[in-house]
Formats: C-alpha cells, sequence, structure tokens
C-alpha cells in the first residue's frame, strides 16, 4: 500500500538566499532520484524554514515497478570468435546486465547481427531502494557555498544536527554527515526548544506547528504579511510594499511577529529614498506611510519571537538612529559639492581596464545622444549623459550603490538643474529589470539608448561576450531594454544606426574591425529578441518576421509580428500559407525579372498575374509606410482566390522554356514582395 515520505535535514541557520535556492532545487531532485529508482508516487512538496530543510512525497509506492528489458549490445561479429564461443566483449556485456552468458542472444538488425539479452529484475521494497537515496539526496542539495565541520567529510550549507525520514510511520535506515536518520525533530528555538517525535508523514506539518514552527513557506509567508498589516495600522499607517524583503525576511523567522519602532521625524528631511534605502538595506525593516501617503517616522521589524517587545524596538531604534545619522552626514558633505564638479573626478574610476574610465564613457555618451537626437531634447540629453554618473563618486552612493542615479536627480534639482535633465539622471537607469518601467520623457529615454548601447558595442568590442554562465555587464538585460524602451517608451530604437554611431565614438579604444562588432551584436540582439517574443507569440512566426527585418527599427519588428499574428488569425490564412510556401519553394531559383502577361497561357495564370499587378502597389505602399496588417489584409482578399487557383490548374515546370521561366518569374516576384513582409516559407500551417 502506498505511503508518505517525509525527510528533514536539522541545520544551523540557514542565509534567506540558501533556504530559496535549495526549496527550489529538492522537488526535482526528488522527482529524478524516484524515476530513475523506479518508484511511482504523488505529489511533491518542499518545506523549510531557516532550521530545516524538508521534502514530502504522497503516496510512495511500496515497491519498484518490474522490470524487463531487451538490450542490444556489440556485433555478433566482435562478440564471438570463430569457434563461436563469446569473447570478452560478450562476456562483459552479459556481466554488466546481470545475466550469464548462456542468456546472450543473436538477432539481426537493419545494422547486422547483434547480440541482445532479456533483463528481468523483480522491484525490490521502497523501504530497501529509499534508505541509500535519503543521502544521496542530501548529498545533492545546492548551496552558494557550503560549509565543512567536524572531520570535514560531508559539505552543506550549514552544519546538520539532525535527520528525519519517515516512509509512513517507519524510520528508514539513512544516514548523512555522520548522523542516523529519526523520527525525532525540533521546534522553534527559544518558544518550544525540545525534541519532538513525528510518527508519520502527514502529521509533519501539524507537529511543527504545535511547536511553533510554520513549516510552510506559503503559510509562514501570509501569517508575517498579516502581522506587518496588523502593527502598521496599529500605529496608523501601512506597510511600503517590498517583495524583496517580504521573501528575505520570511527565510529568515520560524514563526514572524511584527514589532514597530520609531526614529526622529529630523530624519524624514533626507530623501525618501535615502531613509528607505537604509531601513531596508542595512535592517531589514519595512518602511510605513501614513494615510496621505508620506514616509512616517516608523518602522516594522520582523522577529522569530515577540517576547519583550519594547526591548527589541528599543534596540533596534539606536542601531537604526546610528545608521540615519551616517547617511545625514554623508548626504550633508555630498551637498557642499556640486554635481557638475564631481564630473572630473569619474576620470580616476575604472569603467574596465581596456574600455577606459567612467569618465571616457561619460564624454561618449554626452556625444552619441547628439548623434542619435535632435534639437532641444538632444542638447538636454548631452547634459544629462554628462551628468549621468556623477552621483558615482558621492558619499551616499559609495554607501548605497542601489540609489545611483536617484542621487544624481535629487542633488540635480537642489541645484537648480532643469528637471527634465534631471529626471533623465535618474531615468537612464530603467529598466533595471523585468517588473520595472521605462523612461517616459525622451531625453532619459535617449540617454538610456546610448548607455545600453555603448556598453554592448564596448563589450563586444573587445570580445567580452556573454556566456552560458557569465554576463558581468548585464548585456542581456541591456539589450532587452533597448527593445523595451522602443516598445512602450517616447521613441524607436534603431538598432543598426544606434549601434554603428556608439562604435564611432571610441576613438583611441582598441575595438575590433566595425562590420564584425556590428554582425556579432547584430545576432545577439536576434537572440534576445527570439526569447523577448517567444514569452507571448510562436516561435515560427518571431522566426519569419526575424527573417525579414533589416535589423533596424524595433518598433517595425514589433509591427510585423503583430500584424502577422492577425493574419494567421484569418480564414484566408490556412489555404494561403500552403499557396505561398509552394511559391517560395518553387520560385527560390527563379529567374530575376518581371513576369511577362504576354506569355501568361492559362486563365488562371492570367487571373493571379491581373490580381497582383493591381494589388502589389497597394501592399508595397502599406510596407513602406510599415503598415503590415493593412499590407496583409490586401494579400488576403486579392490572393487568396487566384493563387489557390493558380496552384490547382497550372502546371510551372512545363517544357516551354519561356512559359515557365514566366511563370516562376510571376512566383518569385509574388514571393520577394511577401518576403518584404515576412518569411512565409518559415511559418508553420
Amino acid at each position: 500500500m502506498p505511503s508518505d515520505l517525509l525527510i528533514e535535514i536539522g541545520v544551523e541557520e540557514l542565509p534567506a538566499s540558501f533556504l530559496e535556492g535549495a526549496l527550489v532545487a529538492m522537488p526535482d531532485l526528488a522527482r529524478s532520484m524516484l524515476s530513475a529508482a523506479r518508484l511511482t508516487h504523488g505529489h511533491i512538496t518542499a518545506l523549510g524554514s531557516p532550521r530545516r530543510l524538508a521534502l514530502t512525497v504522497e503516496s510512495v509506492a511500496d515497491a519498484q515497478t518490474d522490470r524487463a528489458d531487451t538490450i542490444t549490445g556489440p556485433p555478433a561479429s566482435t562478440a564471438f570468435d570463430a569457434a563461436g564461443k563469446p569473447t570478452g566483449a560478450a562476456l562483459g556485456f552479459a556481466k554488466k546486465n546481470g545475466v550469464s552468458a548462456d542468456a546472450i542472444q543473436t538477432v539481426d538488425t537493419p545494422k547486422g547481427k547483434y547480440i541482445q539479452v532479456q533483463v528481468f529484475e523483480k522491484g525490490k521494497p521502497a523501504r530497501d531502494v529509499l534508505a541509500p537515496l535519503v543521502g544521496e539526496l542530501c548529498a545533492k542539495v545546492p548551496f552558494k557555498k557550503s560549509m565543512r565541520w567536524g572531520p570535514g567529510e560531508i559539505a552543506f550549507g550549514r552544519p546538520v544536527h539532525w535527520l528525519v525520514a519517515l516512509l509512513g510511520g517507519e524510520v528508514l535506515p539513512a544516514e548523512f554527515a555522520g548522523i542516523r536518520a529519526g523520527r525525532s525533530t525540533h521546534g522553534h528555538r527559544f518558544l518550544s526548544p525540545g525534541s519532538i517525535d513525528v510518527p508519520d508523514a502527514s502529521a509533519y506539518v501539524a507537529r511543527l506547528g504545535d511547536a511553533k514552527v510554520l513549516v510552510d513557506p506559503a503559510a509562514r509567508r501570509a501569517r508575517m504579511i498579516e502581522a506587518l498589516e496588523a502593527e502598521a495600522k496599529r500605529i496608523g499607517g501601512k506597510v511600503v510594499p517590498d517583495e524583496f524583503l517580504v521573501d528575505e525576511c520570511m527565510a529568515l523567522v520560524e514563526l514572524p511577529h511584527a514589532i514597530a519602532g520609531a526614529f526622529n521625524p529630523e530624519f524624514l528631511n533626507l530623501p525618501e529614498s535615502v531613509v528607505i534605502a537604509v531601513m531596508r538595506n542595512h535592517q531589514r525593516y519595512f518602511a510605513v506611510r501614513n494615510a496621505a501617503g508620506a514616509l512616517m517616522p516608523a518602522y516594522l521589524n520582523v522577529v522569530n519571537t515577540a517576547n519583550a517587545p519594547q526591548v527589541i524596538a528599543q534596540g533596534n531604534d539606536r542601531v537604526l538612529r546610528a545608521r540615519l545619522k551616517d547617511a545625514q552626514f554623508f548626504v550633508g558633505e555630498d551637498r557642499k559639492v556640486r554635481l557638475e564638479d564631481r564630473v572630473p573626478n569619474l576620470d580616476r574610476v575604472v569603467y574596465q581596464a581596456k574600455l577606459g574610465t567612467v569618465g571616457a564613457r561619460v564624454r561618449r555618451l554626452a556625444a552619441l545622444v547628439q548623434a542619435l537626437g535632435a534639437g532641444e531634447e538632444a542638447k538636454l540629453a548631452a547634459e544629462a549623459a554628462t551628468l549621468a554618473k556623477a552621483d558615482l563618486v558621492s558619499y551616499i552612493v559609495g554607501e548605497f550603490p542601489e540609489l545611483q542615479g536617484e542621487m544624481g536627480r535629487f542633488y540635480a534639482l537642489e541645484q537648480g538643474v532643469a528637471p527634465r535633465v534631471a529626471d533623465a539622471i535618474r531615468d537612464h537607469y530603467l529598466p533595471k529589470g523585468a517588473g520595472d518601467a521605462v523612461p517616459t520623457d525622451a531625453v532619459g529615454a535617449l540617454v538610456a539608448v546610448a548607455d545600453r548601447a555603448d556598453a554592448l558595442v564596448g563589450c563586444f568590442g573587445i570580445g567580452l561576450v556573454p556566456t552560458g554562465s557569465a554576463d558581468p555587464f548585464a548585456l542581456r538585460r541591456a539589450a532587452i531594454g533597448l527593445a523595451r524602451i522602443a516598445l512602450e517608451g517616447p521613441l524607436d530604437v534603431d538598432v543598426k544606426q544606434t549601434f554603428g554611431a556608439a562604435y564611432d565614438q571610441f576613438d583611441g579604444v582598441a575595438l575590433r574591425p566595425k562590420d564584425d562588432v556590428l554582425a556579432q551584436l547584430d545576432e545577439f540582439v536576434r537572440a534576445r529578441l527570439r526569447a523577448f517574443y517567444g514569452e507571448a507569440f510562436p516561435g515560427d512566426l518571431v522566426e519569419a518576421c526575424l527573417g525579414a527585418w533589416d535589423g533596424a527599427s524595433l518598433r517595425d519588428l514589433d509591427a510585423r509580428i503583430r500584424a502577422v499574428a492577425k493574419f494567421r488569425e484569418m480564414p484566408a490564412y490556412a489555404s494561403l500559407s500552403v499557396a505561398f510556401k509552394r511559391a517560395f519553394n518553387i520560385a527560390k531559383d527563379a529567374p530575376v525579372g518581371e513576369a511577362d502577361p504576354k506569355l501568361f497561357a492559362d486563365d488562371a495564370e492570367k487571373m493571379l498575374g491581373e490580381r497582383f499587378a493591381g494589388v502589389r502597389s497597394v501592399i508595397e505602399t502599406a510596407v513602406a509606410a510599415g503598415d503590415y496588417e493593412s499590407a496583409l489584409v490586401a494579400v488576403a482578399n486579392e490572393l487568396r482566390e487566384p493563387i489557390d487557383k493558380f496552384f490547382e490548374t497550372v502546371f510551372v515546370m512545363v517544357d516551354d522554356e519561356k512559359v515557365r521561366e514566366n511563370r516562376l518569374r510571376l512566383l518569385g516576384t509574388i514571393a520577394r514582395t511577401l518576403t518584404s513582409i515576412a518569411r512565409f516559407d518559415q511559418l508553420s500551417a
């Protein structure tokens, strides 16, 4: 009868990132190992807290499935000698598969005579199979860094103190890190520190709950959010949403409690982002807003026990006050120096050894935005580009790098810089990630495009190309950022022009030849766009549109993809797609030139030629304007019937050379016209 499986590894407190990574990996590890062991099972759940990593597996079969395989070995010519006796190859094959030499059979295959054996293995009891697998699974749990302790033979995220392994109510004879498995776990370190016996896997979560441990991360998260919201309401505010802090704090406690603290209101004179950064990054505290949306001189701290909350709050207040005092000092010192006066200091900050300093990069950006833009916006963008990195050499950004851009904007506004320029200093870093907005003003968007183009061209120019495991300059994110700025922001991005202009700014820097760099970047950007659009559109559709795209305007590519997606939903698409494929395939070697209507011999041929001649200018005009949707509507309305009849009644490859070549020219012209929209021959039906 199937039984539930429980594995728990008791450890010293794990960092939040270790816990998250392990809980993601463990179900897949278990699933793979159980499958290889031929043990059927139900749902797998990962559970955990800072002091434990656990898995429950529902309905594990009481025994392995039987194994019955036919295994083919080496050719008979190498398996037997001239006298027909088994050679070492045959004997080794038999031994490997657990059978005697007498079990070897010779069979005919398409490749000749080969030897085979029939292997049957009766499934072993799950208990016997699982015992060694528990230790193997524990050893494979991945961590960013592992520790060794005791004799140092075992590496794990943190030292292991206990191990639970139950199949139903039975303890498995498993072992890991020198610890034999049992049924005893441990409750909350402070609120229920004793050991607890778990009768079976199904009782695990409830038993730990009684011992003040919420081992289910989802339940712990919900309890924590509820506690935060209740405490914020008690002090008259609302929690500032922060998914990072929620994930981090949830992984640091076993039973979450929220405690409010306070700080001197004078610190609210600091930029709001500084106050939040101090609380968030140094202390893992949540900020609180009042009903009007203003930041309150208060914070919320998630703790593992609510014993002596006033004592905890007083200690937290002292630490936070010291941190805010430091920030206040940094900002005060920064205010003594104007942003433009910091710019020369960027020449002492290395961006990349072969690409020079941040100062040199800033000068490239200022020149590049003027090459890409025009008029007042280009002038403002050049000013913003010059100041964009100045806050990197400020005290506060040195302490809180995540405030780069934010503090540049703050200081710029204080010093009388035009608001659009100040906003661009902040916004040129956008989007930082998938969930971020893009710059909404053209000045900020222009600097953002230049910033990413300079990074991409510079790094590719010196051969610093992302690999599967390394992308230190976040070039993949930079390429996707260009696409998002073009599609969601106030200006289009011409990739060819932008990269070409960016390359021209690297005066005095030894880059690889321009054509090589731009060709490699084109391939790189296309690969990123495949992934970007592949989340919303079929791969063959994206590929067909990329095949027709000239690698320039990103909005043009987007228009193609969306137009072809709509075209694919039209009733005419099914028959047109088949006809277009035939046209492309037949006409790929068509002679150059236009078809001669005088040589049209068949009525269907004449009709196709006339209809295409009538609609061709409509298609070409729409394509030239980037209105691919109108072009495809015209194709569907005008060409569906004649092209179907053409392929039903007209034989293209006739003996008459002139007629044959004329028909090929007609199909070739149609194919080339359609290729200006997408490579329809690459689309599936």
